[in-house]
C-alpha cells in the first residue's frame, strides 16, 4: 500500500477507489489510495502538511476515481456478478459480525481474569504476612526447644 501522495499529471496511473485532492499550500493536485483517507502527508511538491481529505457525499472537494469496467470477459451477465458479490458481502458482513461477538466475549473474559488477578493477587499477599508469622513462631519454638535440650537436669 502506497500511502505517500503522487502528482496528478497527464502520466500518472490513477486507479480505481484513488482519493483525488489538492494542496492547499500550492495547488497541485494529487492521488492517495483510498487507504489514505484522514492522514497527514507531505505534498509531493511543495513539502508542506497536507490533510488527506476523507470522501464521502458531503465532501465533493475529495472525488474518488473510477474507472470505466471492461465488458466482462467471460461472457457472465452483469447481475450476475453483482449477485455473487452481494453473497460474498454478505458472508463478510457475517464474519465480521461473528468476529465483534467474539471480540466482545474475550473482553468480558479478560476483565473477568484482571478481576481474578488482582483478587489473587490480594490473597497472595495476605498469605505471605500470615506465612510470615508462622516462620517468626517456628524459629522461636525451635529456639526455646534448643534451650531445652541444652539444660541439663539438676
Amino acid at each position: 500500500m502506497n500511502e505517500e501522495p503522487i502528482p496528478v499529471d497527464d502520466a500518472t496511473e490513477i486507479r480505481e477507489g484513488d482519493i483525488l485532492f489538492e494542496c492547499p499550500h500550492c495547488g497541485k493536485s494529487m492521488a492517495i489510495e483510498a487507504a489514505g483517507a484522514g492522514l497527514m502527508v507531505s505534498c509531493a511538491d511543495c513539502g508542506k502538511p497536507v490533510a488527506v481529505p476523507i470522501p464521502d457525499a458531503q465532501t465533493p472537494e475529495a472525488p474518488v476515481a473510477t474507472v470505466p469496467r471492461p465488458p466482462l470477459a467471460n461472457g457472465e451477465a452483469p447481475e450476475e456478478t453483482i449477485r455473487q458479490l452481494d453473497a460474498a458481502l454478505a458472508m463478510a458482513n457475517d464474519q465480521i459480525d461473528q468476529l465483534i461477538a467474539e471480540r466482545e466475549s474475550l473482553r468480558e473474559r479478560r476483565a473477568y481474569l484482571e478481576q481474578m488477578r488482582t483478587v489473587n493477587t490480594s490473597r497472595y499477599a495476605q498469605m505471605a504476612v500470615e506465612l510470615e508469622a508462622l516462620q517468626e513462631a517456628l524459629d522461636r519454638a525451635v529456639e526455646l526447644l534448643a534451650e531445652a535440650r541444652a539444660e541439663k537436669p539438676v
